[in-house]
């Protein structure tokens, strides 16, 4: 895997970072998150990045828990740079991406001794350059959004094309799922949002969870969420992140696989319906970060 990755590096890193041509091919861009933690947001994210990967998409997934990202334990990689090394050291991003299971990229957000990271405002341009230097090598960009809000999440949670909240039957995440929807759609009423009920007893209960959060949307914001599916309760789960491995390879013969790869297939098949204009992510983070001081 990591032939595989630094071939990829060195792709890039021959690409000038010059405005493309109108018509080029960009990535959409999707930011994963969850009102609250212990939903299973991460592990939906990495097993998103290796479903698309297996139908043959370009994938880079972006750990932005940046100083507590825990997305390589979950592929059983060994990163030795992270986002943090972009910033603090001079990397160029592409030098930072990783090889993950079938073929998929990966961006290590940083561990322990990164913790107290924090954005100063000389990044905010290097950290769109290097952004603008990747759109148009994928097919998509996922960034898992870290727990804490902070500026610079907020600009990336309002800059890309489609949001996935991630959620499950307790009433406290449900809560805490349109809170965080709400929160977005104030400051980007356009926002595409998706949605996944995970650890659910059965489907109906999925789909009565999506139902009422999709109803409260449309019944006080006039919007409603793409409703992807619901995950069972599934041991398989458990015994992957053991294992250190996507439950989507490890065990793909398991009911929560089986639903997981509908979803994947639903999602990547959305632009039919939904994804209709190409991405203007970096435009948008742009002036985000110019708004907004940094």
């Amino acid at each position: 895997m990591k032939d595989q990755a630094e071939l990829l590096r060195q792709k890039m890193m021959q690409k000038s970072v010059q405005s493309r041509p109108y018509n080029q091919k960009v990535a959409r861009t999707l930011a994963i998150v969850s009102g609250k933690g212990g939903v299973g947001k991460t592990n939906i994210s990495v097993n998103l990045a290796v479903g698309l990967a297996k139908i043959n998409k370009k994938v880079l997934l972006f750990d932005m828990d940046i100083g507590m990202g825990n997305i390589y334990h979950l592929i059983n990689g060994n990163p030795s740079l992270s986002i943090v090394d972009f910033f603090e050291r001079d990397f160029p991003l592409a030098q930072l991406i990783q090889a993950g299971p079938e073929g998929l990229s990966y961006i290590h957000g940083g561990s322990a001794f990164s913790s107290l990271f924090e954005w100063k405002e000389a990044y905010q341009e290097k950290w769109i350059l290097g952004l603008q230097s990747l759109i148009a090598e994928f097919d998509f960009l996922l960034f898992d959004m870290g727990a804490g809000a902070t500026k610079e999440s907020l600009n990336i949670l309002q800059a890309v094309d489609e949001v996935l909240t991630v959620t499950t039957p307790e009433p406290t995440a449900m809560t805490d799922a349109y809170s965080m929807m709400k929160f977005i759609h104030m400051r980007d009423p356009q926002k595409i949002f998706y949605l996944i009920c995970n650890r659910v007893e059965s489907r109906k209960e999925g789909q009565e969870t999506a139902g009422r959060l999709g109803s409260t949307m449309h019944r006080f914001l006039n919007v409603k969420p793409v409703f992807l599916g619901a995950i069972p309760e599934d041991s398989a789960v458990r015994k992957a992140v053991k294992m250190g491995q996507p439950f989507l390879l490890s065990f793909p013969k398991a009911k929560i696989s089986f639903s997981f790869e509908q979803i994947v297939h639903q999602y990547a098949e959305e632009p039919k319906e939904t994804f209709k204009e190409g991405s203007r992510f970096i435009s948008k983070l742009r002036r985000f970060f110019t708004e907004r001081g940094g």
